[in-house]
């Protein structure tokens, strides 16, 4: 009888700790996968309303479908720092307008400078709090990975986070789990700022012209 008794213990903890291991990896692989197709539909998102900015405000200058790619440029620059004013994050409007009619000389007639600065910093606004946003997704994915009880990280591993559920596209490339991870997970700023940080030495937004 004492036989019995033991087998029985020995198959209901066999049995509950296996149901245990597959409700704890369910709960697991439900929690990441939600939480990564989270943060690329955001990515994508940010992704789709940056482009749409830049293409609707060539779109309200009227400027041709072929010398889009200058403006883009120049947007783009705008947006990530390069025509900040020194020591601000404030848009410097002479450089930015200088940029505009030295690309579009037939716009220098046209009072729409104000409207390009103010667009610009909205755009930047927008762009700069979907960059916060992901980067406090990621943040709590992260924290969720790596922290937890003793186990918990070990069983997010074997659950296969990062996944494939975590995708990014760019320059017609597709990225996915740990690699789109580590993309998503750079700030998106511009070649000044990085070489700031890089070398540890600030410089002028507005480099002096040579005499």
């Amino acid at each position: 009888m004492k036989k019995f008794v033991i087998i029985g213990i020995v198959a209901a903890l066999v049995i509950g700790l296996f149901s245990w291991g597959i409700g704890t990896y369910t709960n697991i692989r439900n929690e990441g996968t939600r939480t990564e197709l989270a943060i690329t539909a955001k990515y994508k998102a940010m992704q789709a309303s940056y482009g749409q900015d830049r293409l609707a405000f060539t779109d309200q200058l009227g400027i041709a479908r072929e010398k889009r790619d200058a403006m883009d440029k120049i947007l783009t620059d705008a947006v990530s720092g390069r025509y900040n004013q020194p020591g601000s994050p404030v848009v410097d409007q002479g450089k930015l307008i200088s940029a505009v009619v030295e690309a579009y000389p037939d716009l220098a007639g046209l009072n729409i400078y104000d409207k390009i600065a103010d667009f610009v910093t909205k755009m930047r606004s927008d762009f700069a709090q979907d960059q916060a946003q992901i980067s406090e997704m990621i943040r709590d994915y992260n924290t969720w990975r790596q922290t937890g009880s003793f186990l918990h990280p070990t069983l997010v591993g074997w659950a296969g986070f990062p996944s494939d559920a975590l995708e990014m596209q760019a320059n017609g490339n597709v990225y996915r789990g740990k690699e789109a991870l580590d993309r998503m997970s750079r700030p998106i700023i511009g070649s000044d700022t990085g070489q700031i940080f890089d070398t540890g030495v600030d410089q002028p937004a507005i480099t002096p012209e040579k005499k």
